[in-house]
């Protein structure tokens, strides 16, 4: 075969290979291109697989989210329906019971106010709470209370205030009445007289008394007086007390008197004790009473054979008779037993002390102890009243315990004595008095101590007068008794103790026979 005609077929078939070759290369990069679009349309398609991915994931966990959060408030709407289940129940607890036990336990300490019903409650915010209404409760109460007692007190001071003055003039009215009809004709006007003198009197004490504890004065005033004399006088505002009553017993040694400003308040409160003793005492037992001189003082000592009292009693009595504590109306028991609290503020204004203990008697043991600040050494030239009991001599002076007494000069021996201390009321067992009572109507008191020395005992404040007495001795009387129609300072001294000794029979008779066996002094103590 030619050359020629070799080469045609080959170039051909070259030339259809190369087109082969190109076609199968345009193929491949078609094809290739095509898959590279692929690729990345396979890509785009896993971002937004993976996009939809973190959409769903995002949203199904705010779904869950959802859940939680509806079921947490389903839960907290369960637990919001209970608590105000609990509050509510808590509340009407607090209403119908913790108040009403609250308001029980104002009027008795002893009622206990009930905590909370639901214990699981305790030490929360509802607790503090209800605590705090219950405390703004309790301090509005107590200071309603008390400036309600404050002016029903206001209102029994001023009422007593103006009673007691009327009764006074009542008083200075019978004694006019005693003084216009002292004669032995009037003897059943005297003792209809002297019955209502002493039964004004225990009137007197009982608004006396009464004031006193709603923080009244006493209401009287008095002079320097002796001692003695005043508990002479609280002995005779006890009703019944000539039968009740035994004593005073005298045991001081010097001339003690009580300063003027707590005069009437030692024997207000002297007179209140008797009275407590007498009225819780059988009718036939007796009360006894004595004066001591202290190393501070005096002392008051009062004992009786009464039912006495138990330990709260004498609790009370012990807190009431301090003064220390504030007392009020509603306090006192209905009806109101004012003594103590009366004994109390006075005690407490004074500084003085009163104690209770059961007594040797089995009955109660009152001391009413005085202190020096009150007590005065009375002036020589004055003495007790008539009616003092001397002092009570223990033994008889032996010649190694012998005193030395200075001798009276004979004309101090004649000289008639001293009227006592003046006072600002009359007490009931005295009246009116002759001017002069001579020194033989009863023995000179012994000034000196019989056991020991004057210089040992507690020095007493000195009182001196501004302007000194007319110890001048009175004329001479002329004849027996006849100048006593013209005036009394013309009476001898034997007609004076004469007549001072039958005026005290009658008028112990009289009161006897006027008084009732009864005890109507109901005493405000116990």
């Amino acid at each position: 075969m030619p050359p020629d005609s070799f080469s045609v077929p080959t170039v051909i078939g070259i030339a259809v290979l190369v087109l082969a070759l190109a076609g199968v290369l345009i193929l491949y990069l078609r094809v290739r291109g095509q898959l590279a679009q692929a690729r990345g349309q396979l890509a785009q398609n896993r971002q937004v697989q993976d996009h939809l991915t973190r959409e769903s994931s995002a949203w199904s966990q705010r779904l869950l989210q959802a859940e939680r959060k509806v079921q947490e408030n389903a839960d907290q709407v369960r637990d919001a329906r209970s608590r105000h289940d609990l509050v509510r129940a808590e509340t009407d607890h607090l209403i119908n019971k913790r108040i009403p036990a609250l308001l029980s336990h104002l009027r008795a300490p002893h009622v206990i106010v009930p905590g909370m019903q639901n214990q699981a409650l305790a030490g929360t915010d509802i607790d503090r709470q209800h605590r705090a209404v219950l405390d703004a409760l309790t301090r509005g109460i107590r200071e309603e209370a008390e400036r309600i007692d404050e002016s029903a007190q206001a209102v029994i001071r001023g009422a007593m205030s103006r009673v007691q003055s009327q009764a006074l003039r009542a008083q200075d009215l019978l004694a006019g009445v005693q003084q216009r009809y002292s004669g032995d004709e009037h003897t059943a006007l005297l003792r209809e007289v002297l019955g209502l003198d002493m039964f004004n009197e225990l009137i007197i004490r009982r608004m006396q008394v009464t004031g006193i504890a709603c923080g009244a004065t006493p209401g009287l005033s008095r002079d320097d007086t002796y001692l003695v004399d005043l508990v002479v006088g609280a002995v005779s505002r006890v009703e019944n007390f000539e039968l009740r009553i035994e004593g005073p017993a005298n045991h001081l040694r010097r001339r003690i008197g009580v300063a003027a400003r707590a005069g009437e308040s030692i024997l207000f409160i002297t007179a209140e004790l008797l009275a407590n003793a007498v009225h819780h005492s059988h009718g036939t037992l007796q009360v006894t009473i004595a004066v001591h001189e202290t190393n501070n003082g005096a002392a008051i000592v009062i004992d009786d054979a009464g039912v006495g009292l138990n330990e709260d009693q004498y609790a009370r009595a012990s807190r009431l008779l301090s003064g220390n504590h504030p007392v009020r109306l509603v306090d006192l028991g209905n009806p109101p037993r004012t003594g103590w609290a009366a004994i109390g503020r006075q005690v407490a204004h004074y500084g003085m002390q009163v104690t209770v203990k059961k007594s040797a008697f089995g009955g109660v043991q009152a001391v009413l102890n005085i202190p020096t600040a009150l007590l005065v050494e009375m002036p020589e030239d004055s003495r007790p009243s008539v009616l003092a009991p001397e002092p009570v001599r223990a033994a008889a002076p032996t010649a190694a315990t012998a005193i030395r007494r200075d001798p009276i000069p004979a004309a101090m021996a004649a000289r008639p004595e001293p009227a006592s201390v003046p006072t600002a009321r009359r007490e009931p067992t005295a009246a009116p008095r002759p001017e002069p009572a001579t020194s033989s109507a009863r023995p000179q008191p012994v000034t000196a101590p019989l056991q020991r020395s004057a210089e040992e005992l507690a020095p007493l404040p000195q009182r001196r007068r501004q302007q000194p007495r007319d110890t001048s001795p009175p004329p001479a009387t002329t004849g027996s008794g006849s100048g006593g129609t013209g005036g009394r300072l013309l009476t001898t001294p034997e007609e004076a103790q004469k007549r001072w000794g039958d005026f005290q029979v009658g008028a112990e008779a009289g009161r006897r026979e006027a008084l009732p066996t009864e005890q109507h002094d109901a005493t405000e103590g116990k």
